[in-house]
């Protein structure tokens, strides 16, 4: 893996080892930095004062070093915080230890095929916890998700109607909060869609067969240009479900990382960049 110095920036989406190895650096240190600090200003100062401190400096210190680093501080809040902490959190540390066995061996072929492999399990256990989760299988969770509003914000919110049926539906969840249990009183929610309950129930299936396919064709053969597009597509229906910026912004990376593709590994290129902004502008979930 060449020094950030070392990198000719146009050429960003032919070289995938450094271009996933640089977002990843990135997006950890956006990470690391939206975690721990609350003030919006701060936090976009220090962001950029590390990148251009990585970018100016990179040549002056060892990579292996600097990924260890940055490992170990994301593996103490893992210990600290275990219960607390996202999916993706996980999926970080497992990447940067990746790219510490590399920076060691530089074995291509070993890395890729551990790449594909983080995607594969993570693929496989989000169907498989869907699948034994029966409010998920009936379509209940969608449903409640959805007539709450904090599913497909992007669509649901543009809608003055839908917007009212979200407040009301949300209003009775809090005066049923506020109820004795043993009461045993309950509530009706106001559909925010027509036969929604069909809705949720298809889109809850859809999912998880989504996932199994794209874990399937991953094994088959992940640089199938079929495995990325819909590798892409289900990145998008995620985004469009829930911002899951942070998750979402290691999925690219791996995508980055898997593809042989110039065009898909430039989308991907985009579409990092693009959740990353998300998460700076706390719009999206780091």
């Amino acid at each position: 893996m060449k020094f950030l110095s070392e990198i000719e920036f146009n050429k960003w989406p032919a070289d995938r080892t450094s271009t996933g190895a640089i977002l990843l650096l990135i997006f950890s240190l956006i990470y690391l930095i939206s975690s721990n600090i609350n003030p919006l200003q701060i936090q976009l100062a220090l962001m950029l004062l590390s990148i251009v401190l990585v970018l100016v400096f990179m040549n002056k210190m060892n990579q292996l070093v600097l990924w260890s680093v940055l490992l170990g501080i994301f593996i103490t809040e893992l210990t600290l915080k275990y219960f607390l902490k996202a999916n993706h959190h996980f999926l970080l540390v497992y990447m940067i230890m990746l790219l510490i066995i590399y920076n060691k061996n530089r074995n291509w072929e070993n890395f890729n095929v551990n790449i594909k492999w983080i995607v594969v399990i993570v693929l496989m256990f989000s169907a498989i916890q869907k699948m034994v989760s029966p409010a998920f299988i009936s379509g209940d969770f969608f449903y409640l998700m959805m007539n709450t509003g904090k599913f497909f914000k992007l669509i649901l919110n543009f809608t003055p109607d839908i917007q009212e049926i979200i407040a009301s539906n949300a209003s009775q969840i809090r005066e049923l909060e506020q109820t004795n249990p043993n009461t045993l009183k309950s509530i009706t929610l106001q559909p925010v869609l027509p036969n929604l309950d069909i809705i949720s129930h298809l889109f809850a299936w859809l999912t998880i067969a989504l996932e199994l396919v794209i874990a399937m064709v991953f094994i088959w053969n992940p640089k199938h240009r079929i495995s990325h597009f819909l590798f892409i597509i289900l990145i998008l229906g995620i985004f469009f479900t829930r911002l899951e910026s942070g998750f979402l912004t290691l999925l690219t990376i791996c995508g980055i990382w898997l593809t042989e593709s110039r065009k898909f590994r430039t989308l991907y290129i985009i579409l990092s960049i693009g959740f990353m902004g998300l998460i700076i502008t706390k719009i999206g979930f780091h």
